[in-house]
Order: structure tokens, then C-alpha cells, then sequence
């Protein structure tokens, strides 16, 4: 009886130990087809589903409970998916097109099967002593994946993979050398991702052990899974388990290992090149055929001899954008007819991980160098029954370019999987489109969440985690087990590891992984419980997380991110051009010899050497480091820009708990200051990149400065130092950042003394800029960036309040200014009149108020406005305002419509509090509605805008010669488009964009307001060309010899 009731007692964790070694080496062999997916019911499912009825008669026998951490959070989730699927199936499913109710039903169970198994695990652990043995079966189980890998690699092992719906059917696959080894699991990246989990898990209990046996059986396994990890060829899943291993390094206090961490991983690449090769096809350099009209690519091509086509048949097709494989057969091209260096585009055989395949997705085309123009081209297609080839020629009008390439799997999520997802969370933003609704592949574990159960799902499914995360801190340091201690931090790292995987990877929904994970997690949690003697308010300690500043700013990431992430795919425009130009041309202009490129002498030309520009160093070496790794991909220079916002969001909301001294109004004011569409060209505008780095490392100085008066450590006295000198080198704007920092003592400080020791060191870096600036030959003041002394006072009152209705109102106010300034020049003298009365009444009703409050909010209002003021200085006295120059000074109106809230707020409180509530809620709705609103205009313009830009650079394949890349040339160019609403195209940098194209200095290019005007000019001008723009962008040739015409 005693070994009965022990079995009884231990079932269930017997059961954990086996379906932890199962789930990994059981391939996946299809038992049962499902209709309408390539997805099986497989022998784990049937095993998986007796786990539960064992779990289940055990809970009705009151053997063990449902009571656990998650358990709350769990059924949440589950409950979302519930009606995300049913509103799905009735509602949505109808409307599209391949989806299906029996597959949304299956894959809804399938999320309930995939973590269930941690209630089963939850109530597996009985004794503390069971984790050894779980550690134990883990190092073992990975082994064997190891060496099934191995066999797999060089013993020919077949591989069963659900990769597509062939393979799927069970059919045994033996890999070629150059595939990626996937072992037991269905793909390479699946197994990569329970790489990512298991091997911190195993390196951190090798610290816990004192046994030398026992040291090497785990160091063998952690050596073999780095190992397979390398043959999976999975870039995404390595870099991610060096990040989650630095993270447990850190975690154990054992910072010196991370230096040996990065030596061994070098070490790793340098003893085995082709690993070092495999990773660097990620980023390719190819020459494309383009077909020149629409700018389609046709695909990837080399030059051969002619003598590669002798014995070989050449059919011709008269056909320039059609696939080949679709054409019909013609007349057969003769030998002798062939040009001596034909240009060959071959059929891509199946990826291998080595060469990327035909489709790749291609950086920036548009913007590539044109290397020769081509009217036609030869396609071989390998037969698969024989040796032999087929050759056809194709004639039409191309030109070869020069582009980077991103593998397949990068096109496939940017172009396919991942607009398709946010569609479908589009469709309902709550609950998304139900599961199911999305494919197979969305390779991005998040947005498939929000596609299939919208935000509702998404918050769900990361309160599981959060929970999960502050009941281990809770009681992890009561354990006193070092082995359980090492073993809850390897999962902890080994999670952080998979979440970020779930970036590029479904980790979450790969079977083998997904139920491994929660099986780890239920035994975490469960040895926990043992541990925990005391009762813990997860609730409590929940709201506090989620109500934290670390929650704050995920939120204002988050909402960053909703509301610019669509921004990332406009195109280049104007400006930007001109910055890529001085890179990637850095000598024109300049003596100098050295490489263009990131190097100390680049840096060193750019401190001191501005070529008559703006003294802008910083930014230029930001462009050229960026240009020099990401080339010419617009989507990574948005996306710094969005998360430079962001950060800039996040300094405002820290720096406003200390102005405001009120946690929800610092939060508030974040928020409002990231809705503003009044200054949403710095953010849209890549050219201004430069302008959101100066706010970054302002507002970081203030910030700074604030956290040494208050905690006097001299560190970040250093930092707010560093961060003003770093202001100075990404825009003029830089000179008033001392002065922002010096502001907020005088109002704050302790003293009102403007004559402060601390103030002369905090202006101190502007001594060696103006020297640095003066020597650089910058430019200073002339042109649209100059002052009218005459004209200063009314330019200064008339931008200011231009700048404030701009932050209030956004740019629906700027027809309000236009007006009002043109009313100043028509009525100058009145103008002077009315300001000199304006001001002394503001300046009165400033007083009035500020005796009415009391002397926190006096304080807050007057940092306000000279904060505000100070961030405008350079640029009040510019005789007009501009969408990017309010972006600082924004922060300081912001505070005073906080303030005003605050007031109305407390007015209506007399009529109740939830009168008050009401009033605001719909204050806030109004006001929300018309920045956003705005804003959702102002991404259309900056949209149409980039697409003008693309459409420009797309219609200059048709005009390429040889000539116009070789020789002098001069184009004109008439009614060139300036802006589109609020958005710029080509202000300036209509050159330097055409320079991409044909890469010669020789290239002159000139605009005329007039038709007219062009062809005169050409008539008389040798190698001239005259090309008038159209609406989209486009354009279209004009030949001189039409004034001729038009004047007989």
C-alpha cells in the first residue's frame, strides 16, 4: 500500500519528467489530418490529453487544487481567446477569404493544451529535492538532440519537418550538407528557440554544482547545444541567447565571465569561417536586373560569356515584364546573334542558408546606382528531370542596379507576414480577428497575438509573465537551495531569452517549445510554492508593477509605437538626399584623402571642417555610421527617430515628477506631449534626426543635473556636462541647453542667484564649440536664417504666438498665423502698435495670475515660459516658424495646459466628483481628437510625399545614358514639388538624389519656374536635358526643339 500511495503521490511528476523528454525527441509524425490546414493531430496530443484527465480526476479527488499563481491570469487569457474566436467566426470570418471555423476552433484548444501542462507540472512538485531530477532529464534530453542533430549533419539521420504542407505528411527528409539541421524538431528555428531556453537553464545550475562528474555531464551538454545552436544557422536565436546569457551572468554576480563569453563567441567565428559566412549572408551586395518603367525588380543576374550559351538552345520571347516562366515559346536565337558578355538571370534553386534565393526583398532599389542599361536579357531555368537547361531571351527595357539584399526570411516578415497580421488586429484592435485568422507563419509571436486576440489578448498573455515574475521575486531569495536558486535564474534568463525571440519567431506557438516552456514554468512556480510561508498579495504587488515608472514608460513606448510605427516605410525626400550625398561623396568640396566611411579621420574632418554648412558634426557621423551598416534603408532611420521620440517622451516624464511633484499629472503631461502634431516634422522628417538627438541630450542634461542636486553624486554632475556638449554637435539649438539646466536652478534651487560658480561651468563647453565652429567655416547667420533688427520685436511676439498656437492647436492654427502675418506687412504700423500694447497687457495678466496661485504652480508656469522661450531663442527672431523648431519648446506649454487641467479639474469638483470627471474625460476626448486627427493628416502628407520622392527616382531609369554617367551634364528640371500639405519633397536635395542614380560630379542640375524659361536655356547649353515634373512625382522629357516649334 505505501508504494501505491507513493506512486500515486509522485504520478504526476513522473508524468512531467517523461513528457519533458517526449514532447523534444518524439518527431512529429501525423496520426490525424485535420480539413482545411497542413497542421496534424499527432501522438503528443493523445498523450497530452490523458495528462489532463489524470490532472482532472486528481483535482475532482481533491488531490491537488487549481489555486496557483497563474491561474487567475491564465483563465483571463483564455477567456479573451474564447470570444476574440467566436467574434471571429461570426462576424469576421465571413468577410475574408481562406480562413476557416474548424481550424479557429482547433487552434483555440491549442492554446488551452499549450499551457495547461503548467497546471500539470504546478501540481507535480511535492518535494523540493525534485527539481535535481529535472535537471538531470533536461541535460540528458538535450544530449540526444545533439547527437540526432550530428547524425543528421554527417550520418545522413532523416529530419521530419511540418515546414510546408508536404513535408508535414511525415515523409523522412534527408538533408543536404549545406541545410540547416532541425533534429527532432519540424524546423531549425524551433529548435533554436529551445536552444535559446535550455542552455542558460543549464549554465546556471553548472555554477551550482561541486561534483566534477557532475560538471562535465552539464558542460557536455551546454557545449553541445552551442554547438547544434551554430548548425541551425539561426542569426535571430544567437544573438538573442548572448544577450539572455549576459543577462544570467549578471544575474549570478559573475561579471568577469561575460568578457570570456564575447572572447569565446570571437573565438568561435574566427576558428570556423563558414560560420562567420553563413551569418554574413543576412546582408548581400547583387546586381539586379530592373525593369526600368515601373522599377519593378526582375531578379538577380551575372555577366557570362558568350560561349556559356555554344551547344545550348535560345528561344526567344518578345516580352519585357512578364515572368519568363509564364511566356510562350518563339523563334530560336542563333549562336552568332548573342552579344559577347550577355547578361544571365538563373532560376534560384531551394534556399539552402548559404545564398540568398531569387524575390529576395531589396534595400532602397530606387535610390541604387545604375551600372548599365540593358534591352534584354537571358533566363536559364535547371529542368528537374534532367541536366539539361532551358534558355530564353527576353527583350525589353532595363537597367542593371547595384543593391543590397535581405534574405529571405527578413522579406518575408517586412513585406508578407507582418502588414497581413496588423491588418487583422486592425479589424478590431480589442479582440482582434480570432484565431486562425492569420497564417501559419507570422513570425512575430506578438503580432500574432494582437492580429488573432487584439489588445485585450496581448495584455492577457504578458500578465502571466508579469505575475509570474513578481512571485519570483518575492520568494527567490528565501530559497536557500543554491542549485533551485541557479536553476529559477537560468529560467528567468532563458525566458527573457524567448521573448525576445518571439520578436522574429512564433516561440509561443511551436508545439515542442511552447509545451516545454510551461512545463519549466510550472515547475518553477511549483518548487517556489514550497518555499513561500508567508500569504503574498499578488494583486497588490500587480497594480504597484503596473502603475510603476518602468510601466509608464513601457506604455509610452507602446504608444509610440501605435501611433508612428506606419511611419518606418516612407520614403526619403528633400533634405535627406543631401546628408546621404556628403557621405557617401564626403570628398566633394573637401581636401581630403582619406576614405569616405566611419574612422577617426572622418570624425576628425567633420569636427573641423563643415564645408560652409551648419556646424552639425554629430549628426554627420550619425549618418555616415548609419549609412555605412544599413545603407540606404529608410525604415532603420525612422525607427531611430521613433525611439529617439520616445526616449524624449520618457526624459519628459521624469523630469516632470520632479517640476509637477504630482506622479499622474507627470504622466499626463508625457502623454499629451507625444500626441502634439504640431511638431511632428521633426519626427517624420529623417533630416531631423539631428534636431531630436539635440531634445534627447537636453533634456538628458536637465535631468541629469536635477539627480545630482538631489542624490550629490558626482556622476551625474558628469552626465548633464556631457550631454550638453553632446546637444551642441547635433544642432545650433545646443547653445541654449546651459541655459535650460540653469533655468531650472534659479527656479527651483535653493537660491534665486543667477551669479552661481556651477552656472560659468555649465556654460563652459560653448567656449570650445565656438571655437571648433569658427575654425569649421560653418555657416552663421545669413539667408532664410538671419535677423531683421528692424523688424525683431514684431517677428519675435508674432512667432511666439505662432509657435504656441502650433503646441495647442497643431497645424490647422498655422492658416490663423499666415493670416495674421500677412495682416503685420499690410499694416506695419498698426502691427508695431498693437504689439507694444500686447505686451504690457500680457505681462499684467502674467502678474494677476500668478498672485492667484499658490507658490508651486508660480514656479511650475514660470519654468514653463522660460523653458519654452530659452528652447525658441535661436529662433523667434526668424521672420517665420517652422514645424521642427517647436518640438523642445513644446515641454513648456505642455506643463501649463497640465496646469490648467489641474485648475479646471478642481472648478468643476464643486459641482461633484463625478461632474469633474465627466468634464474632463470630455475635455481630453476634444482635444485628443484634434491632435490625432491632425497627426493621421500629417502621416498622409509625409506618405504621399515619400511616394512623390519614390516615383521620381523610379522614372530616372528611363532617361539613363552612358553619357549622363560619364560626361558634363546639365538638367532642368521645372515645377519640381515643394511640399505636399504639411510634408516636404524636394525644398532642396533634387541633385544630390540624382546623383545616387548616376554617380557623376559632373551632373549639373538646375530648376526654373517656367517651362519656358528650361527650354531657352537649353537651346543655347550644350548636353542639356529638359524634364518637367508631373503630380505623382514622375516625369516626362521635353525636347528644346518644342519652343522652336511653338514660336513659328
Amino acid at each position: 500500500m505505501k508504494i501505491l500511495k507513493r506512486i500515486e503521490n509522485n504520478f504526476l511528476f513522473a508524468l512531467t519528467i517523461f513528457l519533458l523528454a517526449f514532447i523534444p525527441l518524439y518527431p512529429k509524425l501525423p496520426l490525424l489530418d485535420v480539413v482545411n490546414t497542413w497542421v496534424y493531430v499527432r501522438a503528443e496530443d493523445f498523450i497530452l490529453a490523458l495528462s489532463v484527465v489524470i490532472w482532472a480526476v486528481m483535482l475532482i479527488r481533491k488531490k491537488i487544487t487549481l489555486k496557483t499563481p497563474l491561474t487567475i491570469p491564465i483563465l483571463i487569457f483564455w477567456i479573451v481567446g474564447g470570444f476574440s474566436t467566436f467574434h471571429g467566426v461570426l462576424l469576421i470570418f465571413p468577410t475574408i477569404s481562406d480562413v476557416f471555423s474548424n481550424v479557429a476552433l482547433l487552434s483555440y484548444f491549442r492554446r488551452i493544451e499549450y499551457i495547461f501542462l503548467f497546471f500539470v507540472a504546478f501540481a507535480s512538485i511535492k518535494d523540493k529535492k525534485f527539481i535535481s531530477y529535472l535537471i538531470y532529464t533536461l541535460a540528458a534530453v538535450l544530449i540526444l538532440i545533439a547527437l540526432y542533430g550530428f547524425g543528421q549533419k554527417f550520418l545522413g539521420f532523416p529530419a521530419y519537418l511540418t515546414m510546408n504542407e508536404e513535408f508535414a505528411k511525415g515523409i523522412p527528409i534527408q538533408l543536404s550538407q549545406l541545410s540547416r539541421v532541425p533534429s527532432t524538431f519540424a524546423g531549425h528555428y524551433d529548435l533554436a528557440a529551445y536552444l535559446v531556453l535550455m542552455i542558460p537553464i543549464l549554465v546556471s545550475v553548472l555554477f551550482s554544482f561541486k561534483n566534477w562528474l557532475m560538471r562535465i555531464f552539464m558542460g557536455s551538454s551546454v557545449i553541445l547545444g552551442f554547438a547544434l545552436l551554430f548548425m541551425t544557422v539561426s542569426r535571430v536565436s544567437f544573438f538573442v541567447l548572448l544577450i539572455s546569457l549576459v543577462m544570467l551572468l549578471f544575474l549570478q554576480r559573475k561579471r568577469l565571465l561575460i568578457v570570456s563569453l564575447f572572447v569565446i563567441t570571437i573565438l568561435f567565428f574566427a576558428l570556423i569561417p563558414g560560420l562567420a559566412a553563413r551569418f554574413g549572408n543576412t546582408l548581400k551586395e547583387v546586381d539586379v536586373l530592373v525593369d526600368s518603367k515601373t522599377g519593378a525588380a526582375v531578379g538577380q543576374v551575372k555577366v557570362v560569356d558568350k560561349d556559356y550559351f555554344k551547344d545550348k538552345i535560345v528561344k526567344r520571347q518578345f516580352i519585357s515584364t512578364e515572368q519568363a516562366k509564364l511566356a510562350s515559346d518563339s523563334a530560336i536565337l542563333p549562336f552568332v546573334l548573342i552579344p559577347p558578355r550577355p547578361t544571365l538571370l538563373v532560376e534560384a534553386n531551394e534556399p539552402t542558408g548559404e545564398d540568398l534565393p531569387q524575390g529576395t526583398g531589396y534595400i532602397n532599389l530606387p535610390l541604387s546606382p545604375v551600372l548599365k542599361r540593358e534591352d534584354q536579357y537571358f533566363f536559364e531555368k535547371t529542368s528537374h528531370a534532367t541536366t539539361s537547361a532551358e534558355v530564353q531571351v527576353f527583350y525589353g527595357d532595363y537597367v542593371i542596379k547595384r543593391a543590397f539584399a535581405y534574405d529571405l526570411s527578413f522579406t518575408t516578415r517586412f513585406q508578407g507576414e507582418w502588414p497581413k497580421t496588423i491588418n487583422a488586429f486592425k479589424r478590431n484592435i480589442f479582440i482582434g480577428s480570432g484565431y486562425a485568422s492569420v497564417t501559419l507563419a507570422v513570425d512575430n509571436n506578438y503580432l500574432r497575438i494582437l492580429g488573432e486576440s487584439g489588445l485585450l489578448g496581448f495584455l492577457s498573455f504578458l500578465s502571466i509573465f508579469l505575475v509570474a515574475g513578481l512571485y519570483i521575486q518575492k520568494i527567490l531569495p528565501k530559497v536557500d537551495s543554491p542549485t533551485t536558486r541557479n536553476f529559477v535564474l537560468g529560467f528567468v534568463a532563458g525566458t527573457f531569452g524567448l521573448m525576445l525571440n518571439a520578436i522574429f519567431i512564433d516561440v509561443f506557438e511551436a508545439s515542442k517549445v511552447a509545451f516545454t516552456y510551461w512545463l519549466i514554468m510550472g515547475v518553477t512556480l511549483g518548487t517556489l510554492h514550497l518555499y513561500k510561508t508567508w500569504n503574498i498579495d499578488i494583486y497588490k504587488d500587480f497594480m504597484k508593477a503596473v502603475t510603476s515608472p518602468y510601466a509608464v514608460i513601457a506604455y509610452l513606448f507602446i504608444t509610440t509605437m501605435a501611433l508612428y510605427f506606419s511611419a518606418s516605410g516612407y520614403y526619403f525626400t528633400g533634405d535627406d538626399f543631401t546628408w546621404f550625398r556628403w557621405v557617401a561623396d564626403c570628398h566633394r568640396g573637401v581636401v581630403d584623402t582619406h576614405p569616405c566611411g566611419p574612422s577617426p579621420f572622418s570624425a576628425i574632418r567633420d569636427l573641423t571642417d563643415s564645408n560652409g554648412f551648419f556646424y552639425r558634426p554629430g549628426t554627420k557621423i550619425y549618418f555616415t555610421l548609419m549609412y555605412s551598416i544599413f545603407w540606404l534603408n529608410q525604415t532603420v532611420y525612422h525607427f531611430v527617430s521613433i525611439m529617439l521620440h520616445f526616449a524624449v517622451a520618457a526624459l519628459i516624464f521624469l523630469i516632470s515628477k520632479r517640476v509637477l511633484k504630482n506622479y499622474f499629472l507627470s504622466i499626463v503631461t508625457a502623454f499629451i506631449f507625444l500626441v502634439l502634431s504640431g511638431y511632428q516634422e521633426a519626427v517624420f522628417w529623417i533630416s531631423s534626426t539631428g534636431f531630436l538627438f539635440n531634445a534627447f541630450f537636453a533634456l538628458l542634461s536637465i535631468l541629469a543635473f536635477i539627480y545630482w542636486k538631489e542624490r550629490g553624486r558626482k556622476i551625474y554632475l558628469i552626465i548633464a556636462f556631457a550631454s550638453i556638449a553632446f546637444s551642441l554637435l547635433f544642432h545650433e539649438l545646443g547653445v541654449v541647453v546651459p541655459l535650460l539646466v540653469i533655468a531650472y536652478d534659479f527656479v527651483f534651487g535653493e537660491s534665486r542667484s543667477i551669479f552661481k560658480k556651477i552656472y560659468l561651468y555649465l556654460l563652459l563647453p560653448l567656449v570650445p564649440y565656438l571655437i571648433l565652429r569658427l575654425i569649421a567655416h560653418s555657416h552663421w547667420f545669413s539667408g532664410d536664417y538671419s535677423y531683421n533688427l528692424l523688424k525683431l520685436p514684431y517677428n519675435i511676439l508674432g512667432n511666439a504666438i505662432g509657435y504656441i498656437g502650433l503646441d495647442v492647436l497643431g497645424p490647422v492654427s498655422l492658416s490663423f498665423y499666415e493670416a495674421l502675418r500677412e495682416f503685420g506687412r499690410g499694416h506695419m504700423f498698426l502691427s508695431v502698435i498693437l504689439s507694444i500694447i500686447a505686451i504690457p497687457v500680457f505681462i499684467k495678466i502674467l502678474k494677476i495670475i500668478l498672485i492667484k496661485i499658490d507658490s508651486s504652480e508660480k514656479k511650475i508656469i514660470t519654468f514653463a515660459i522660460l523653458f519654452f522661450m530659452i528652447s525658441l531663442l535661436p529662433f523667434l527672431g526668424l521672420g517665420n516658424i517652422t514645424s521642427r523648431y517647436s518640438y523642445l519648446s513644446s515641454f513648456g506649454v505642455v506643463l501649463i495646459l497640465v496646469l490648467l487641467i489641474k485648475r479646471v479639474y478642481s472648478y468643476l469638483l464643486t459641482n461633484g466628483r463625478n461632474i469633474a470627471v465627466a468634464g474632463i474625460i470630455m475635455i481630453s476626448i476634444i482635444f485628443f481628437s484634434i491632435q490625432l486627427f491632425q497627426l493621421q493628416k500629417v502621416h498622409s502628407d509625409w506618405k504621399t510625399a515619400g511616394d512623390k520622392s519614390k516615383r521620381f527616382l523610379i522614372s530616372l531609369n528611363q532617361i539613363y545614358t552612358e553619357n549622363s554617367r560619364t560626361k558634363p551634364t546639365q538638367f532642368f528640371f521645372v515645377d519640381v514639388p515643394i511640399r505636399h500639405g504639411e510634408a516636404w519633397v524636394f525644398p532642396v536635395g533634387l541633385e544630390d538624389a540624382l546623383w545616387f542614380t548616376f554617380q557623376n560630379n559632373q551632373l549639373l542640375v538646375s530648376t526654373k519656374e517656367t517651362l519656358t524659361q528650361a527650354l531657352e536655356y537649353a537651346l543655347v547649353t550644350p548636353n542639356t536635358r529638359v524634364f518637367q515634373f508631373s503630380d505623382n512625382g514622375g516625369f516626362k522629357e521635353i525636347d528644346p526643339a518644342y519652343l522652336k516649334e511653338s514660336k513659328q
